[in-house]
């Protein structure tokens, strides 16, 4: 059988070098033979079955592969502002909670893999990820200050305890607070106007995709939409919808639990009666003359909300004095003292909508931020039960309650409500749908955006 193999191949050889052989030879002759027209039809005719071939292995790999997220590319991102406004942008980059919010604010597990609520809502007890310490995100608390009122202990080192004197339901939100410094990024260069993150080993969602995040801050929204044109930025924050946007982006946007307000001194004689306040508010004539003055922020677009709020009420005879005060003066000396007859001034209700600090009694005074020194026991019994209770229709349902009660009293009027408004480019991939109680929150999901793909087998 070995023989007969021998004996076909050498007689294809022969074959070959008898038929083949010669044609190709022949083919070093074709160019004397065939004329220009000739040739450069030959051409064409080489270049198409190249480029169908091509085409075809395209559509191939196409057909037989699908892009997933890889690592690299550089992500800049323009922010007004000054080196100290960088770390209320920063810190879900290069900090970490206990729990987290989805994309639906729903409070998911962070670098507590689980969590128990324990005493009727006294004792919180958190299980730590693995890779992670207690012991050392209990010392991060101490050295911080953070949470200092809150008696906080680690038993183990996967252990972190929580206890309060009574039903405390808001920490599971306060939990959320990005206090940690074990984020999915670490800052590897500063300069005045510039900061560059790069993923932080170890992190335990795994290594972002995106390998290097600029900062870069700008003096004014002028200077921020110029670099936006020139195609310096991938995204940046705006201050409304209205702004400009880059070409090739999209703009999200989340309400964050922040408003600026009017604030009444119920303890100043003028503003007692409750009619009287909801005249203003309604933009309804008093029926008397009213001298008024009216703390505020030295904060542009603040001190021009204070004019237009003058010229309003001149004509329900309303006649204000505009005080203008610097931001320490306001929070050391103006509010404590409530040397105002109105306040124009912004709150953050953070993570929880827990209004308990901003509306309850015992927040009046000094040391508070009732500041309107409102009362009312109603309104005090409806705060006190939503905070000891742990289920979420009843705090709801507590709250709308409430919040009757303060549409009735007017003891403030809301200005405007603060919404965070983010342009990204649409070369960033894998952002989903924004959520946060802050504008740091535009980060929450990070880790999942990339710009760089790759193709792999089906």
């Amino acid at each position: 059988m070995f023989k007969k193999i021998v004996y076909f191949f050498n007689t294809a050889k022969k074959r070959f070098n008898r038929t083949i052989k010669p044609v190709i030879k022949s083919l070093k002759f074709l160019p004397k033979i065939l004329g220009r027209k000739e040739k450069i039809l030959l051409m064409v005719l080489g270049l198409v079955i190249v480029i169908a071939g091509v085409f075809i292995w395209q559509r191939h790999w196409v057909k037989t592969t699908h892009p997933v997220p890889n690592y690299g590319g550089t992500y800049v991102e323009g922010i007004v502002g000054q080196p100290k406004d960088l770390d209320k942008h920063l810190s879900r980059l290069t900090g970490a909670g206990l729990t987290r919010f989805d994309e639906s604010g729903n409070v998911v597990a962070d670098l507590a893999e689980s969590w128990q609520i324990l005493d009727d809502g006294k004792t919180y007890q958190f299980k730590i990820r693995p890779g992670y310490s207690a012991n050392d995100l209990l010392a991060q608390i101490q050295v911080k200050n953070d949470w200092s009122s809150i008696d906080a202990s680690a038993p183990d080192d996967s252990t972190l305890v929580f206890k309060f004197k009574g039903s405390f339901s808001p920490f599971l939100y306060i939990s959320t607070e990005p206090i940690f410094t074990n984020g999915p990024y670490q800052i590897t260069h500063e300069e005045p106007n510039q900061v560059t993150l790069e993923p932080s080993p170890g992190y335990w969602q795994g290594k972002p995709y995106i390998s290097k995040i600029q900062i870069n801050l700008y003096s004014d929204f002028n200077a921020l939409t110029q670099a936006a044109k020139h195609g310096d930025l991938t995204g940046y924050l705006k201050n409304a919808e209205s702004d400009y946007q880059m070409a090739n982006a999209s703009t999200q946007s989340y309400a964050l639990p922040r408003q600026l307000d009017l604030f009444f001194n119920l303890s100043k004689p003028d503003l007692a009666d409750v009619n009287l306040r909801r005249s203003l508010r309604d933009g309804q004539a008093i029926g008397k003359n009213l001298n008024l003055v009216l703390a505020v922020a030295d904060d542009a677009k603040d001190k021009q909300i204070a004019e237009n709020l003058k010229q309003r009420w001149q004509s329900l005879g309303v006649t204000i004095d505009i005080k203008t005060y610097s931001n320490v003066d306001l929070q050391k000396t103006v509010i404590p003292n409530r040397d105002y007859d109105l306040l124009l001034y912004g709150e953050d209700y953070g993570p929880d909508p827990d209004p308990y600090p901003f509306w309850h009694s015992s927040q009046s005074g000094a040391s508070g931020s009732n500041l309107s020194n409102y009362s009312n026991k109603k309104a005090d019994k409806l705060l006190e039960d939503a905070r000891q209770s742990f289920d979420a229709a009843t705090r709801n349902q507590k709250y709308q309650d409430f919040n009757q009660i303060l549409t009735d009293d007017v003891p403030y009027i809301n200005i405007e409500k603060t919404t965070c408004y983010y342009v990204i480019s649409n070369d960033v991939q894998g952002v989903g749908q924004l959520y946060g109680i802050s504008e740091a929150d535009r980060f929450l999901n990070i880790n999942h955006w990339y710009l760089k793909t790759k193709r792999v087998k089906n």
